[in-house]
């Protein structure tokens, strides 16, 4: 048994003394990279300094030419707005109450009157006819429905120049995203 302890302890000796070795060998390993990492050249940056330079100066393109679109939108904008017109049409309801009223008062001030029954009526009746006439005419021109296609129409145009604006503007938000991205990569070309 005494041999077991022997190998044993032999065995544990050599172990310690491989690990010890082993250390010293990876540290001496760290020490040769860490020379040849001192030893290189820094990097040179110019070339990074430059293409920053580059995209800045595209950006600032990109940017100057989404403004010019925006000012473009607007001034499209009010082009449209100043083609609407509000119109006033309260004077032909107000044409039309007039008109009922006295009708209503002719009526009133008939009803009122102690007509004799040999009085001929018929110029009377014939004059409030022409005043129920003239009031159908007044009403029938009035437009039942405003034309609205003109305004749908620019509308409808002013829509689609927006959803282009929209989509370019996506698209260049995407495109400043990308030159961000690579302004800030060291490693892009």
């Amino acid at each position: 048994m005494k041999i077991i302890e022997k190998l044993s302890t032999y065995a544990a000796l050599i172990g310690v003394i491989g690990a010890i070795g082993g250390g010293f060998y990876t540290w001496g390993q760290f020490n040769t990279r860490l020379d040849a990492i001192e030893n290189k050249k820094p990097v040179n940056l110019k070339p990074l300094i430059e293409k920053d330079k580059a995209l800045t100066q595209q950006f600032d393109e990109v940017l100057l030419y989404a403004n010019e679109y925006k000012v473009d939108l607007i001034d499209r904008i009010a082009a449209v707005e100043e083609k609407i017109k509000p119109q006033d049409m309260t004077w032909v309801l107000q044409a039309h109450v007039d008109i009922r009223e006295n009708i209503a008062q002719i009526r009133e001030e008939m009803a009122l009157l102690d007509i004799p029954d040999d009085i001929d009526l018929k110029p009377i009746s014939k004059e409030l006819k022409r005043l129920s006439e003239e009031l159908v005419r007044i009403v029938a021109t009035i437009p039942k429905v405003v034309d609205l296609k003109p305004l749908l129409s620019a509308i409808s145009e002013l829509e689609k120049n927006v959803a282009i604006v929209r989509k370019e503007n996506e698209l260049q938000d995407i495109l400043i995203e990308e030159i961000k991205t690579k302004a800030n990569n060291p490693l892009a070309n």
